[in-house]
């Protein structure tokens, strides 16, 4: 019955999380709608399996007021299977201008991670699995 789930994120200027994503997953734009000054209010962004709307705040909370708040308070983390960790995290350290915000380590479940978090304070998790 389901085919897929994809978030919808409450951000404070879509074209800043746009040049984000883009950036640091290598994301696309594959939908978008402007808004009457022309920057984004709203946008789909996708590569391969990955999938990801950005809708900014106003927008959102009029589409579904229960969403109203002053400030935007990231309340979900994005947490993302990546193969090639290593060159990964140097490619995200060196070649962006994003800070790391949690330096890679193992974990106890077998995982090896690192943590950034976008422009307007979600937690990306970045994670590779161990093959046995």
């Amino acid at each position: 019955m389901y085919k897929n789930i994809t978030t919808n994120l409450m951000v404070a200027s879509v074209d800043a999380s746009v040049e984000f994503y883009q950036e640091v997953l290598g994301l696309e734009v594959v939908a978008s709608v402007p808004a009457k000054d022309q920057t984004l209010q709203f946008a789909i962004l996708a590569k391969e399996s990955l999938s990801l709307m950005l809708q900014e705040q106003s927008n959102l909370s009029e589409e579904y007021p229960i969403l109203t708040t002053e400030k935007i308070q990231p309340s979900i983390t994005l947490y993302i299977t990546i193969d090639n960790f290593e060159e990964f995290y140097a490619n995200t350290k060196t070649k962006t201008k994003y800070p790391i915000y949690t330096e890679p380590h193992a974990t106890f479940y077998g995982a090896k991670e690192f943590a950034i978090t976008d422009t307007d304070g979600y937690v990306l998790t970045f994670t590779e699995y161990k093959e046995d």
